[in-house]
């Protein structure tokens, strides 16, 4: 088996919509449990602190996000926080419990809240909207989206001297332009699919795709249908020839996983949750794909991505 690493995962908001007040390692039978983990032999995940649009403004925002950070505080314990390179190293190639990154998802909170604050706690990954409109900018569901705002390219200048990465994920595309034109570090998107296989505003174009993949970040292929079909089904089949589009087009050193498991309310037949990562290793070995591939897309291009942003 392949050690895997799922850069996003939306473990907070899974425990507080079905398992309220209820630690993460008491879940066995949540989407998203410890032994699910292990049987994916899933080394690290990304979990999201997902900031509902509803939250936007200066009188909710920040309040929000302090509670989202306690309670994650309080209630995702198992998992080793990694907030160095060497933790990440460690967790990554070890045995133990997998460890845990963190993402602001809306940052519209952090026009209170201090990003610098956000960093001494260990995140260092930021995505700037939500699907609708903030005081940064426009998300992707925003029907006729503009660019950032003036207090959007304030932020944005801010986390480029702090040294975070911006998931691109859920920006418009006015936005998206934007953010790659005045950031000058890493982007990435953590949970995607592809516009050349569904082609809604949520995905990447190909562009943007290359135009991710030229600053040195990753894309997460997210495992959700709606980004993978425009009818909203989809199996470990139709992933698998997603992964191997890009693969064929882009390389295989910027593809990896990014499922959006416990963010949604549908699932990928076949690939339903983390216990399904050996069988799309299976399938990428059936293809004729290397092991040192196989290891890159389960987790090796995410592991490099995340080493080199702790390392800074």
């Amino acid at each position: 088996m392949y050690a895997a690493i799922d850069s996003h995962v939306d473990l907070l908001y899974d425990l507080i919509r079905h398992h309220p007040e209820t630690p993460f390692e008491e879940t066995q039978d949540a989407w998203i449990s410890l032994q699910k983990l292990a049987a994916g032999k899933v080394r690290v995940i990304v979990s999201a602190l997902y900031c509902k649009d509803d939250f936007n403004g200066p009188e909710k925002a920040a309040d929000n996000l302090r509670h989202l950070l306690s309670y994650a505080g309080k209630n995702i314990r198992s998992l080793a926080a990694l907030t160095t390179a060497k933790e990440l190293e460690t967790c990554y190639h070890g045995t133990g419990a997998p460890g845990v990154l963190t993402l602001l998802e809306n940052a519209d909170a952090l026009l209170e809240f201090p990003p610098e604050e956000l960093a001494r706690r260990g995140v260092r990954m930021v995505g700037l909207t939500h699907v609708g409109k903030n005081r940064l900018g426009d998300g992707n569901a925003v029907p006729h989206p503009e660019g950032l705002t003036d207090a959007g390219r304030n932020l944005v200048a801010e986390l480029d001297r702090l040294g975070f990465a911006i998931d691109t994920a859920h920006l418009s595309e006015p936005c998206f332009k934007d953010v790659s034109e005045t950031f000058s570090g890493r982007l990435i998107s953590t949970h995607t699919g592809f516009r050349s296989h569904c082609a809604i505003p949520r995905n990447l174009s190909d562009e943007q795709v290359q135009i991710i993949l030229s600053r040195g970040g990753v894309i997460g292929i997210a495992a959700y249908p709606g980004m993978l079909s425009l009818d909203g089904k989809a199996d470990l089949a139709l992933l698998f020839r997603q992964i191997d589009w890009f693969v064929q087009k882009f390389g295989p050193a910027g593809i990896g996983l990014g499922s959006d498991f416990g963010g949604y309310d549908t699932t990928c037949k076949g690939f339903e949750d983390h216990t399904q990562l050996p069988a799309l290793a299976e399938l990428l070995a059936a293809a004729g794909y290397s092991d040192n591939n196989i290891r890159d897309i389960m987790g090796g291009n995410w592991f490099r991505f995340f080493l080199a942003l702790l390392n800074d």
